[in-house]
């Protein structure tokens, strides 16, 4: 599904078993395998009758879509997906200890509601850190970065390759990017 919403590296990683304070015990385990422990064990589980009308985007890829592909193309394709997602997420691990490295040797001063880099620095790296570097101060800014799409990453990442002092930007009404003094000042409003 976060494919075709067009989905950056994190969306590609699928859900995860453990996140934060939530626990998926059976994420990993195949429909069909839980159906027959439910029946060996004589229960009765509730089934979203939802689950089966195509009208959400989510059971027409899960009733429709993965079925025609495994007819049509490859009869293996939930496995192929989860060996991707496992690539993705141990890449994303890599580049995320990266971002995290290359954070610390940029920042000038980190305060609750407001991050100071530096600008040149950052102007040095590679576009896909600076994606990262972004999403990443924003996260530690907002707990999250839901408000921060690619477009606010791109104006953002421009605006600093100006290299024009006392400009700014407000991606979201939270939130001001201001270049000064060779500074780049990530600012909670």
């Amino acid at each position: 599904m976060n494919i075709l919403r067009g989905s950056g590296v994190e969306g590609l990683k699928g859900i995860e078993p453990i996140k934060g304070n939530k626990i998926r015990p059976l994420i990993e385990c195949e429909r069909t395998q839980i159906e027959q422990y439910c029946e060996e064990r004589n229960l009765n589980p509730r089934i979203d009758k939802t689950n089966f009308e195509n009208i959400y985007q989510r059971n027409k890829i899960r009733n429709e879509l993965i079925p025609y592909i495994q007819k049509e193309f490859n009869p293996n394709i939930i496995k192929t997906m989860e060996r991707l997602s496992n690539i993705i997420t141990l890449e994303n691990e890599y580049i995320e200890k990266q971002t995290q490295g290359i954070y610390q040797k940029l920042i000038i001063q980190e305060k609750p509601k407001e991050i100071q880099i530096d600008l040149k620095k950052f102007n040095l790296q590679e576009t896909v850190i600076k994606s990262r570097l972004i999403r990443y101060i924003i996260k530690r800014l907002w707990k999250t970065t839901k408000s921060i799409e690619k477009i606010h990453i791109d104006d953002i990442i421009k605006l600093c390759s100006n290299n024009i002092g006392n400009k700014y930007i407000t991606p979201n009404k939270n939130t001001k990017i201001l270049i000064k003094n060779h500074k780049i000042y990530f600012i909670v409003c």
